[in-house]
Formats: C-alpha cells, structure tokens, sequence
C-alpha cells in the first residue's frame, strides 16, 4: 500500500504537466507568403480556440547573422502582416504567434528571401504589322514600387540579367506549334510570318541568374499585313478591267488621231501657198474690204494628203473632186485635168 501511495503523486504530478501543455494558447494555421514584385504579406489562419480574443505577432531577423528579431507587426487582430519594409537582399527568418491576454503560443518560423520568393509581374506587349508577314514588338519592363518611387525590375536584378521569353501562335488553328523567341532589347523584330494571319502573342520575364521565369502576359493578338488584296477583290478587278478595255482602246485610238491630226498633220501647204498668203495686202482686213466690191473670180483647191494616194479611196477622191470643179458656177475657172490640181505634199 506505500509503495502505491508513494507512485500516486507522481501519476498526478504527469497528468499536470500533459494538461498544462495542451492548455497552452495554439499556433496560427497554415503560415504563408504572398510576395508580388516585392510587395510581400505574411498570411496565415486563425487557430481553433475560444478563450478571449487573439491578437498576432510578427518578427523578423537576417537567416545567418541576425542577433535579434525586429517587430513588424505587434499584437494585430488580423491575420495578415504586410513585410514589405524587410529590405530585399538578403534572405530572412519571419515568424508568427498568437497571443490571448497574457498567454503566448509557440513560434512558426518561414524563411523569406525577397529576390527568389517575389513574383515578377508580366511585362507590357505591344505590336504592329508593318511589312507583309512581320511584326514588330515592343516590351516594356514592370514596374517596381519602392521608397515612394516606380522602378524598373531591372534596376534591383541588373540590366544584363533580365530577358524576355515571348512565345507567339496563330489564333484559332488547331495543332499549331508554339514558336518560343528570347528577347534581349526592348523591340524585337518577328520575320518569316504568314500575310494576312491572325497571331497570339505572350511574353514573361526571365532572371537569368537566378533561372526564375515571371508571369506570362495577357494574349495580344495582332493580325499580319497582307500581300495586296484578296482574291475575290482581285477577281471584280480583273473582270471590270476586261469589260472596259473595249472602251479604254477606242478611247486611247481617238485620243491620238486628234493629238496627231493637230500635233503632226499629215500635210503642209508649199511654200508658194504661204509666201502668197503671208503678202500683208491678202490680210484679213484687206479680204474684208474687197468683199464689199465687185465679185472676184477664184479657183477652188482641193487638198488631198498623199497618204490617200496609196489607197482605193484616192481614186474615187479624184474623180469627186474632178466633177466638183466641173459642175461649179462660172466664176470658177475650169481646170485642164486632175493633175492640175495642187496637192499638199505629205509630211
């Protein structure tokens, strides 16, 4: 009986402690990080326990060297701390608590390293269709918000160290391959497209030291120039072509018999003719008084081109020309034969 009486209080003093432990205030659930371009917030979930109401504790120290934690957030009611102002180089321990009036729960600890745990935001895609079958893309970097400030991702990674992956496709056609292409500069040329199609383009940035992609951009899609019309236009041109080149020739043919009628005659009166009509006395005043006078007898000139000659219809001109002179009034001085007539010689 002492032995069992003596164990008794030690049974009781275990049963205590295992109580005591399990009364304790429990951790928050399910810590975690939610970093966008260095916009970084500890999250995590209210634990299950109804004694009074929980508050919230978040430290931060250097992984290696730290001495000490730094308070970010002390004795918050919600269960997200934003951490933004832990600088960026580096890597951090960043750890959580709850705390209920004057009980503590234990520490959750993550480690946070602001370069590598960050997602980098898409770049800005623009395009445009020059050329038949090329485009031309424009990147722009993301932004950065910083000290009050807007920067470029690549002013925290270096300059030499971000690149652009764009992956580009053709809209609504099944089984086409995806053709990947590394950007380097802020404009990128795309050669060796089809006219006249339709493409999707997304592009990401890449760190190429640390091997860490970024999100993909929204899909731009841009169709490429064409070569010239299409077909259905090409062929209403055609056609109405051929329906007016009747038009158009005979046109074209009386166009240039006027300008050579007018421009290059195909005869000129000789020289006898116009020193005879170049005398001042047969100007057109001296024509005007004489046709107030007495009648005056002339003789009538037929002119005849000498491209006439070559042909039937200078035969049938003579003979007309011939009963012409002989059928005209009396005035009119009849000639000795055709040959008489003065033709004007061909140019």
């Amino acid at each position: 009986m002492k032995e069992i009486q003596g164990h008794i209080p030690v049974f009781k003093q275990h049963v205590m402690f295992v109580f005591t432990v399990h009364g304790m205030v429990p951790e928050p659930q399910n810590v975690r990080l939610h970093s966008v371009m260095f916009d970084t917030f500890l999250q995590w979930d209210p634990p299950h326990f109804h004694k009074g109401s929980m508050t919230y504790t978040v430290q931060y120290k250097v992984y290696v060297y730290g001495n000490g934690f730094t308070d970010l957030c002390q004795r918050t009611d919600i269960t997200k701390c934003n951490i933004s102002s832990i600088p960026i180089h580096g890597s951090y321990i960043v750890r959580v608590r709850t705390e209920v009036e004057e009980e503590r729960s234990d520490w959750v600890n993550i480690t946070f390293t602001p370069f590598s745990d960050t997602i980098i935001e898409p770049p800005a895609v623009q395009a445009e269709a020059t050329t038949p079958g090329v485009l031309i893309v424009q990147i722009t970097d993301p932004l950065v918000s910083r000290d009050g400030g807007k920067y470029s991702i690549k002013h925290f990674y270096g300059h030499g160290f971000v690149t652009y992956k764009m992956r580009i496709w053709k809209k609504d056609y099944d089984g086409e391959q995806v053709r990947y292409v590394n950007i380097t500069q802020s404009s990128k040329t795309l050669p060796d497209l089809d006219p006249g199609t339709t493409y999707c383009l997304q592009a990401q940035a890449f760190i190429v030291e640390l091997n860490k992609n970024g999100d993909w951009s929204n899909a731009l899609c841009i169709t490429t120039t064409d070569n010239g019309i299409n077909t259905v236009q090409l062929t209403i041109i055609l056609l109405s072509v051929l329906a007016l080149l009747p038009f158009i020739c005979f046109m074209i043919l009386h166009v240039y018999r006027w300008a050579k009628y007018i421009f290059l005659p195909s005869y000129y009166l000789p020289q006898h003719f116009i020193e005879f009509l170049s005398k001042p006395f047969y100007s057109s005043q001296f024509l005007a008084s004489q046709s107030q006078g007495e009648e005056q007898s002339y003789d009538k000139i037929i002119v005849l081109s000498e491209e006439s000659k070559n042909d039937n219809e200078s035969e049938e001109q003579m003979r007309n020309a011939k009963q012409l002179l002989q059928g005209s009034h009396e005035e009119i001085l009849r000639p000795k034969e055709v040959s008489d007539f003065t033709p004007l010689v061909h140019s």
